[in-house]
């Protein structure tokens, strides 16, 4: 995706030192270098499968705020609104910290979308050059504030799309007052969520090699079938959907029992039947099936051979011990 911002303005919140600077000007976004760093910051975030749903509470005074904002096209005491709610919020922490926020408005795919991006300031080197004398002298100096590089992704952000208001956000945890607080959805946007894309996809692994190992099953087998329903059913490149029921239907085929365990399971945690799976889950589930053996031998092969002895066999001997039998090979290449 491609970000194509249209304004943008930064506020610095050092709750750590006790000191707050809400702009009053605009950031340029012509120019070229901070049109780059904020694009590439939303880019590198936006499709992020940890994102998670929101939707505002009734009270929020936030989305009071963002309509307000759609009013006039301030950005200014919108942001400064915005950032004095984090800026309280870090303060009234445990761990109150320095960190710069870039309140922005965005599009992407003619979608128009509000942007606050939370940078954590970082230590970190640098030069300085000096002169004493007529002589240069370059000195290595501390420097106390320092933004994360675009190949890095910042850990707080939200994004709320303006034409229906829908809200996702990235946030953590932080012990606000004595209770568990995430600063992004409970003091900046006053919102209630849904758990994330990826983190619904990882309770479904889990619960899956969960529910089978306890009743005596191949975890192996069960981690193939639901690789082999996410190639099957999901297209690469577009977000798509995993329906729960589906998967409980594949990798319990013919164990009732188990795919019933299954289902009460994920329902106790809170899973949707529908899991949205991006660009990124969808190549992560959908990669090879590795096996790491206790005699250190590694084997990598397509989850749809698991099941499929023309390629692979998976023999119990009497003994107890696997041996695995690879069928049909033309050719070997040492690597």
């Amino acid at each position: 995706m491609i970000a194509s911002l249209s304004k943008a303005i930064l506020h610095i919140l050092d709750a750590a030192g006790g000191v707050c600077v809400l702009s009053d000007e605009e950031l340029d976004v012509s120019d070229g270098s901070i049109n780059s760093f904020i694009s590439k910051h939303i880019e590198r975030v936006f499709d992020d499968a940890s994102l998670r749903k929101g939707e505002f509470t009734e009270s929020s005074g936030f989305k009071y705020e963002v309509t307000e904002y759609l009013k006039t096209r301030d950005i200014i005491p919108f942001s400064q609104f915005a950032a004095k709610r984090l800026y309280d919020g870090v303060s009234s922490s445990d761990t109150p910290d320095a960190a710069d926020v870039i309140v922005c408005e965005f599009s992407v795919d003619e979608r128009e979308i509000l942007g606050i991006l939370r940078f954590e300031n970082k230590a970190g080197y640098t030069h300085q050059v000096t002169q004493d004398e007529g002589k240069v002298k370059n000195l290595i100096i501390n420097h106390y504030a320092i933004l994360p590089t675009t190949t890095q992704k910042i850990s707080e952000c939200a994004f709320i799309d303006l034409a229906d208001m829908t809200v996702r956000y990235k946030g953590r945890n932080r012990n606000i007052d004595g209770e568990k607080t995430d600063l992004i959805a409970d003091v900046l946007l006053e919102c209630v969520y849904d758990i994330s894309p990826r983190e619904s996809v990882n309770a479904v692994r889990k619960i899956a090699k969960k529910v089978t190992e306890e009743n005596g099953g191949d975890s192996l087998e069960t981690m193939s079938r639901m690789k082999e329903y996410i190639t099957e059913n999901v297209e690469e490149g577009e977000n798509k959907y995993i329906e729960t029921d589906k998967v409980a239907e594949k990798i319990f085929d013919g164990l009732p029992g188990m795919r019933e365990e299954f289902k009460e399971k994920l329902e106790k945690a809170q899973v949707p039947e529908k899991v949205e799976v991006n660009r990124y889950v969808t190549k992560r589930l959908s990669k090879d099936v590795k096996i790491v053996t206790d005699i250190g031998v590694e084997i990598t092969f397509p989850a749809e051979y698991y099941s499929n002895k023309d390629y692979i066999e998976f023999i119990n001997n009497d003994d107890g011990t696997i041996s695995i039998q690879i069928n049909n090979i033309g050719e070997v290449v040492n690597k």
